[in-house]
């Protein structure tokens, strides 16, 4: 029986560490604001060029010198075909008069081969005027500006433009959220560029989107809390409390608008919130640590997933009660429904396989072994089809539905941790925190459409158009 314990004990510290890195949440900031810097893709004439940064930093009209965090050091052609994350920084509030780069090398290929570029020895400041609010996040996007920043042919000095990120069209938005960076990030989903970055309180996990009242609506974990979202502003516009030590991980919406159901992790709870008035209206207690909250088709029930109880606790949303609780096997951590709704399925972090579930009935009709380190589901409810990912390999594979084999698979780079289905693009969303990025992969041709980098901890996406 110690033996068991042990084993068991073991495992979970070893699945549980292979999560992904642990994130250092980041404190919520107070009187600073934070500047982050996107880099375009390179124009044409760069394709033979490349060089690498060692620093970069702000410059307050004061004089004082503020270095950044700089996400990208490296810049050639063949990673500059997208817009990338490069530098951000925590700053204190106040006016801005430029960007000062310190390059590390650079060179450029020619017909024998690559020569090195000559580089300045000090670092070199570009003028740029923004402004960092208190609280809030102020985007640059910078275009390098070839034919100034290598002029004689044999020097590289960095001659950047820089202009201000502009916010997506209403239904072109996708949220995600950073647990790691406190931040959600906005984007639009059809050209993979960010637009507005939301500052938010501790470690914000789940976000759903009311899409009728362009609202939003993001658990804030580390502080008991749903901010309400301005989806037409990308602004928090309201705070819902709940109880201290609840630490909401995900949560949904009903198809109405009228309520959300939190999964509260740490108080074993799941709380029903009237959207309309931002109130509790009532409280249940489920299983322990429930992390996941998923609807059923029509919108009536919400099925909490207690990983550590090994169940499923069923909740009626209208009669704020519990139905009825379903068990499954170890450590169910997320689920999905089929398109008619008949049929659920149920992965689980401490057994290698899906279960197939007819959620009247509660029986299991069907074990699939699916193998271990399953971490992602989606069903496209177009087609039935489910996609699986996994941890480690970068491999999800799609199950036909009725034999459930699964007969086909797409490939991204990374260990994947949520899917979704952008219903107006036909793509995939794939997170993969490993590698800091949301992959957008056609349903159809099974290719990457785009890449966007993520923050730090990056945990969920949502889009208007989401199926």
């Amino acid at each position: 029986m110690l033996k068991r314990l042990i084993l068991t004990v073991c495992l979970a510290c070893l699945i549980a560490g292979c999560l992904g890195p642990q994130q250092a949440i980041r404190r919520p900031l107070i009187d600073e604001g934070e500047l982050y810097l996107y880099c375009e893709p390179f124009p044409p004439e760069a394709s033979r060029l490349r060089f690498s940064i060692a620093g970069i930093s702000a410059l307050r009209d004061d004089g004082i010198e503020f270095p950044l965090t700089v996400e990208l050091g490296e810049f050639r052609s063949s990673t500059m075909s997208r817009q990338r994350f490069c530098a951000s920084g925590i700053l204190p509030h106040g006016t801005y008069v430029g960007l000062r780069y310190k390059i590390r090398n650079a060179a450029m290929m020619g017909e024998d081969g690559e020569g090195a570029l000559l580089v300045p020895e000090q670092p070199h400041a570009n003028a740029v005027n923004f402004t960092v609010n208190s609280r809030k996040a102020t985007i640059l996007n910078l275009s390098l500006n070839y034919r100034e920043s290598t002029a004689g042919g044999i020097r590289f000095v960095p001659a950047f433009n820089a202009l201000f990120a502009t916010s997506p069209l209403p239904g072109l938005t996708g949220y995600l959220t950073n647990s790691g960076s406190n931040t959600i990030m906005v984007f639009d989903k059809r050209s993979a560029r960010i637009g507005r970055v939301i500052e938010t309180g501790k470690g914000p996990a789940g976000v759903v989107l009311d899409q009728v009242r362009r609202r939003g609506y993001v658990v804030i974990s580390g502080e008991d809390a749903v901010d309400v979202i301005d989806a037409a502003e990308h602004e928090i516009m309201a705070r819902i409390r709940l109880n201290p030590g609840d630490a909401p991980r995900s949560l949904v919406i009903t198809p109405d608008g009228k309520y959300l159901v939190t999964a509260n992790t740490g108080s074993n709870t799941a709380s029903i919130l009237d959207a309309l008035s931002q109130l509790e209206v009532a409280r249940i207690p489920v299983g322990n640590s429930p992390e996941y909250v998923i609807l059923d088709r029509n919108g009536k029930r919400a099925y909490v997933f207690n990983r550590l109880s090994n169940t499923i606790s069923v909740i009626d949303i209208e009669a704020r009660q519990l139905a009825w609780t379903i068990a499954t096997e170890a450590g169910p951590l997320y689920g999905q429904f089929n398109r008619k709704g008949d049929r659920l399925y149920v992965f689980h972090e401490l057994s290698p396989y899906l279960l197939v579930i007819d959620p009247v009935s509660q029986t299991v009709l069907k074990r699939v072994n699916a193998g271990s380190g399953s971490s992602a589901l989606k069903v496209n409810t177009f087609t039935d089809q489910i996609y699986l990912g996994k941890q480690f390999g970068g491999v999800i594979d799609i199950y036909d539905p009725f034999s459930f084999i699964p007969g086909d698979f797409l490939t991204v780079n990374g260990g994947v941790t949520y899917l979704t289905i952008d219903g107006e693009e036909n793509n995939l969303l794939v997170l993969t925190p490993r590698s800091r990025a949301l992959r957008m992969v056609n349903l159809v041709g099974k290719k990457e459409q785009a890449v966007l980098d993520t923050g730090e901890g990056p945990f969920w996406v949502a889009v208007f158009g989401e199926r």
